[in-house]
């Protein structure tokens, strides 16, 4: 009787759901549904002893709880909308388990709120919870720059301590009112002799489940559970995500340093969906255990997020401790819209640095273009000449400034000094720069250490090693406490040399999937969490220490795009590739995961393949959709055709005055959001829409697989009772129309060739 009662109610609560999502998602008359911004609601924790310990983390519409049982941390339920379940039901459902009468809780180490690995034993059960405490929020990492305090912030610890290794573990949860946690551990040996974690996974467990799936599934054959993930981790594909369904049993991926870790995963039943980041930058697994029971129509998924890679992560001698990696994940009842827009409003917010004080997001221009390998004083001069001409207003002096005239910059990186190729130094240049009205910025690859540098030389023993050797390795070993202290001064003495506006940090080497190793304590241990955990505080250190300088990360391009490295970095590149179609697609896919302004993306020649893929329209407008950075447009001011010229201009001039002043605030629709990097495609469309609804603008681009040369574009942000100007830039003509109008009948876009675009304007009036 109990087990039918049950499953009436539950049916009511799949029903009422159904009905809410219905009413949300649906259109009138046509229209895009008109988003509500979400109320960030109550901020709050309730610890409960009995009937077992355990732990309620609220934070807007996210409700999540996890309690100790059979000796382990686990996931009692998530909510994305708010509703808290009562107890009464959630034990019982524990009983009617352990009766065989549900769905059985998978009893495996993926079960679990975290997962660890302690001398080769699998710490998954045999806790006990001994304290918990609530501590200060962390602190903001920018808040020197004058962000305004929007956090209504609270932190939890709990305090647990295994039964078999003397091993405590600190679960911290943060939480700030918007629909996301954030978890992370800290892992304390209590013994007497060294400790290797050989496993580590900050958050683990138990995400939704699919019931009745005949009944629920829309088609025959249809996925239960998929997941949006990098597909590509090749360089210049970036931001290549794709849908995947996942099997039944179990599902991983992951890399290092290529391929963003950052995973949207969707129950098709319920509409639920999860978006999961993992701030680390080191080798990283997505791991997922799909527990379908064709038999009883059912299914449950659980993930974990960890350090791949061979073991062990980290030895601790007695009474050390090691902070891992967190995890940020937000659970939604929404569409991918909706879970991209409250992701970046939480990243915006709460993760990523805001810019210093009075500092806007400057057009930039990067010597590499057409100056390249013949960098001299007087190519970077008619660089400068070129950019102040455009309207540019920061000037980057790339790879190749050190050394002298028959060295290779790669080779060189270390010897952080100018030579021959620049006999009097940077400092005409950047004075020639500043006499133009330009900010200035220098490219450092400081964690490069290059096969040729006299540091090399000088200090062989600062070199990663891999398999106990350090031949034909080019990265510095940041395990090693002098390596920081030469790396963080020679940062700070360029930058105080040279005044310094911007540090463009760049990453040409990589420790690889295996990781470097150390030996400690009697084991070899995977270097990278030493390693990044010092890179870390380096660079947060730098920002410290230069409160008002301005901070690019680069990784050969789009590497490195995590949380744990841009916690620190004021914007990163998207990707070493400039074509116009391949960037446009990167910047589309970068902002599935991080908000717009925080991508840098180029226009201008690497090589001649660059502009054979659109006219300059079609490349700007793509990079207009996120920080904009220009590289050899002319070979100088005398060799650049008035045609060209004054299209650069033009689009310059419309970023500064109508995109940038908005785009670190904008709503971001995607309506072409997964777009392969291996594909033609057809179209991408992209949508900013300012949160006041006052202004917008749309990027219409007609992709080589087009077979219509016409896009119906129906804008998704816009105030249906609201009348806007309507500008197509194409022709420089505006109308005027309703926003219901806009959004019932939209704006047919024609294109009569492929690669050519269209940027439309709405402004409120």
């Amino acid at each position: 009787m109990i087990g039918r009662r049950s499953i009436a109610l539950r049916r009511s609560s799949l029903l009422l759901t159904a009905l809410f999502m219905c009413a949300d998602l649906l259109p009138t008359g046509g229209l895009p549904a008109q988003r509500v911004e979400p109320d960030r609601g109550r901020v709050d924790f309730t610890l409960r002893t009995k009937p077992r310990p355990r732990m309620r983390a609220v934070s807007g519409g996210l409700v999540y709880e996890e309690h100790l049982y059979k000796g382990g941390l686990r996931t009692r339920y998530w909510s994305p909308t708010g509703l808290i379940k009562p107890d009464a039901f959630l034990e019982r459902d524990v009983a009617q388990v352990a009766a065989g009468d549900e769905l059985p809780l998978l009893d495996e180490p993926i079960a679990c709120s975290f997962g660890l690995s302690v001398d080769g034993q699998e710490l998954w059960d045999h806790w006990s919870w001994k304290s918990s405490q609530e501590l200060p929020c962390e602190a903001e990492h920018d808040s020197q720059s004058g962000r305004e305090d929007h956090r209504r912030c609270r932190h939890m610890a709990v305090d647990l301590v295994n039964e078999i290794r003397p091993i405590r573990v600190r679960v911290h949860t943060q939480v700030d009112g918007n629909p996301f946690l954030k978890r992370w551990l800290e892992i304390t040996n209590n013994g007497q002799s060294a400790a290797a974690i050989g496993a580590l996974y900050p958050m683990s467990g138990f995400l939704f489940a699919g019931r009745r799936l005949k009944e629920n599934l829309p088609s025959e054959g249809a996925g239960i559970f998929s997941v949006l993930r990098t597909a590509n981790f090749d360089p210049w594909r970036e931001g290549d995500f794709r849908w995947v369904t996942l099997p039944d049993g179990s599902y991983s991926y992951g890399n290092s340093k290529w391929g963003m870790p950052y995973s949207v995963v969707r129950n098709a039943v319920t509409g639920e969906s999860f978006a999961i980041y993992f701030g680390w930058t080191g080798r990283y697994s997505f791991e997922f255990f799909n527990n379908h029971n064709p038999a009883s129509d059912d299914a449950s998924l659980y993930f974990r997020a960890g350090l791949a890679g061979p073991g062990p992560f980290r030895v601790l001698g007695p009474g050390e401790t090691a902070t891992s990696p967190p995890v940020f994940i937000g659970h939604f009842l929404d569409d991918l819209d909706g879970i991209v827009l409250a992701s970046h409003k939480f990243l915006r917010e709460s993760v990523l640095p805001a810019l210093p004080k009075g500092r806007v997001r400057p057009v930039e221009m990067n010597s590499w273009g057409f100056v390249a390998f013949e960098l001299s004083e007087d190519s970077l001069r008619s660089a400068i000449d070129t950019a102040a001409d455009v309207g540019v207003e920061l000037f980057t002096i790339d790879a190749g400034w050190y050394g002298d005239v028959k060295s290779n910059w790669w080779q060189m990186a270390g010897d952080w000094k100018t030579g021959s190729r620049l006999p009097d130094g940077l400092e005409p240049i950047f004075d020639y720069a500043r006499s133009k009205g330009l900010m200035c910025g220098l490219w450092i690859d400081i964690e490069r250490i290059g096969t040729a540098s006299e540091l090399r030389k000088k200090h062989p023993d600062w070199i990663v090693r891999v398999h106990g050797a350090s031949e034909g390795q080019t990265a510095l070993d940041f395990t090693n406490p002098e390596v920081v202290k030469f790396a963080e001064e020679t940062l700070a003495g360029l930058i105080e040399r040279y005044k310094l506006d911007v540090f463009r940090l760049d990453y040409n080497t990589d420790i690889g999937l295996s990781g470097a190793q150390n030996r400690r304590e009697g084991f070899v241990e995977n270097s990278y969490w030493r390693h990044y955990d010092a890179i870390y505080a380096m660079y947060r250190q730098l920002r410290k220490r230069f409160p008002n300088l301005m901070m690019e990360n680069c990784a050969g391009g789009g590497g490195r795009n995590d949380l744990g490295m841009l916690q620190n970095f004021h914007w990163a590149q998207v990707s070493d590739e400039w074509g116009g179609v391949r960037t446009l697609k990167a910047l589309n896919g970068f902002s599935l995961a991080l908000p717009p302004e925080y991508g840098l993306s180029y226009v201008g020649f690497m090589n001649d393949e660059n502009y054979r893929y659109g006219d300059v329209d079609f490349r700007f407008r793509g990079q207009m959709f996120g920080h904009l950075c220009l590289g050899g447009v002319a070979p100088n001011a005398a060799e650049f055709p008035a045609a060209h010229r004054d299209k650069v201009r033009h689009n310059v001039n419309l970023y500064k005055t109508f995109i940038r002043p908005v785009l670190p605030t904008v709503k971001v629709y995607h309506h072409t959001p997964v777009l392969p990097n291996t594909e033609p495609g057809e179209w991408c469309v992209l949508e900013h829409v300012t949160p006041d609804q006052s202004r917008g603008y749309a990027g219409v681009f007609r992709l080589a697989g087009a077979r219509e040369e016409s896009y119906l574009f129906r804008p998704r942000g816009l105030d249906v009772s609201a009348t806007y100007k309507v500008t197509f830039d194409n022709t420089g003509k505006s109308v005027q129309m309703r926003g219901e109008e806009l959004g019932r009948s939209g704006l047919l876009i024609r294109l009569g060739e492929v690669l050519r675009s269209e940027l439309v304007l709405f402004e409120r009036q």
